[in-house]
């Protein structure tokens, strides 16, 4: 059976009146606890059917939501492995290609079950980021990858990769995330949209500097809602924007792209954040890192926090302090946060532990209003 713990998560402080929870919270065990008793993860992606994440000395793991591994074309040898930590992964929408990349300059393409599709890729620079295409009948035939330029990869007619370079990029590519015909990236100075029907940048948004540090020593996080909506995590800032048509009078000048990209709203946290996701209607779900720490200088524990916003502000519905194995260690770049939003299951990744937020149930509501009452 899989090792499902409930871990301890707090809302409020001892002063305030107990509030109802709005998520409950189960460990990942199984053959995860094997591999991190002598790895650490250091990326992941977390798809309907399985997780996968990648670790510091290199290795790709697939495993069921329960933790237990799945045997896959990762698990055969050493030839879908890098010689250093894993940056990114990313997964196609059917769950039958994963694209990893590393320090070691290498990307690689891997069918889980086929191998008819498969490349390896060598750049020689660091690469922090790649993506494959979302289009669910592409059959990966398009992938695009990050370094000091935005590149996309086709397969032509013979099955040979065809590189066409999209943008040049300031300093290097931080992250990508990949949506219909837009391609949302971070670079050293903020984040940019590209439309790829339409074949240019739709604008920069700059990002502001935090004091005493860089950008790049944050990893900016980035997701699409739906089909126009981009959320955006940087240091402690949230931006959400909507790619709309150019109306009548914006489209009057013709140098101007036929889409833009329109902030809706932008506020800060009071922690540093670690990953983004929708939860309903104005309403978001974010792992944050506390920018205090102990008396003895360590880390606090991360945050799950439900965050509703309006135009520039927000207020925080509920906020659980998650007591992850080996959190007094860590920093903001070690966490991140995946999901599947059909579901409203939320895949807290620390690079020991792996623990999934499922919202309150109906019964789980019942018994807590029982013992509380």
């Amino acid at each position: 059976m899989a090792e499902t713990l409930p871990i301890n998560s707090d809302s409020g402080t001892d002063e305030e009146e107990e509030v109802e929870p709005k998520f409950k919270y189960q460990r990942i065990g199984n053959d995860l606890r094997n591999i991190l008793n002598t790895d650490v993860v250091t990326c992941s992606a977390v798809h309907s059917k399985f997780l996968i994440f990648g670790t510091f000395r290199g290795r790709v793991y697939l495993l069921d939501h329960q933790g237990n591994s799945v045997e896959s074309n990762l698990s055969i040898g050493d030839r879908h492995t890098h010689s250093v930590a894993v940056n990114h992964i990313d997964v196609d929408p059917k769950g039958e290609y994963v694209a990893t990349c590393s320090d070691d300059g290498c990307v690689n393409i891997t069918g889980l079950f086929s191998c008819e599709n498969n490349h390896s890729l060598s750049y020689g620079k660091f690469i922090k980021a790649v993506a494959l295409d979302p289009e669910v009948k592409s059959g990966v035939r398009r992938f695009i990858v990050g370094d000091d330029k935005l590149t996309l990869y086709e397969r032509n007619l013979l099955q040979r990769l065809k590189p066409s370079e999209l943008c040049a990029v300031e300093g290097s590519v931080l992250s990508i995330c990949w949506q219909g015909n837009f391609v949302a990236w971070a670079s050293h100075l903020g984040v940019r949209v590209y439309d790829l029907s339409e074949k240019c940048s739709l604008g920069l948004m700059k990002w502001e500097v935090p004091p005493e540090s860089r950008l790049e020593n944050f990893r900016c996080h980035l997701r699409w809602s739906n089909a126009t909506t981009l959320l955006i995590g940087w240091v402690d800032t949230i931006r959400i924007c909507v790619i709309r048509k150019r109306n009548v009078i914006e489209a009057s000048s013709s140098n101007l792209p036929g889409f833009i990209v329109d902030p809706v709203s932008t506020f800060q946290t009071t922690f540093n954040i670690c990953g983004l996701a929708p939860l309903a209607v104005n309403q978001l779900v974010v792992l944050g890192f506390r920018k205090e720490r102990s008396a003895d200088n360590k880390a606090l524990r991360p945050v799950l926090c439900v965050i509703e916003y309006k135009m520039n502000t927000c207020e925080e519905v509920c906020t659980d302090s998650l007591s992850l194995r080996g959190f007094e260690e860590y920093t903001v770049n070690h966490y991140s946060l995946g999901c599947i939003i059909e579901e409203n299951r939320y895949f807290i990744i620390a690079p020991k532990d792996i623990v999934v937020a499922s919202l309150i149930e109906t019964d789980d509501r019942v018994e807590w209003l029982i013992k509380h009452k």
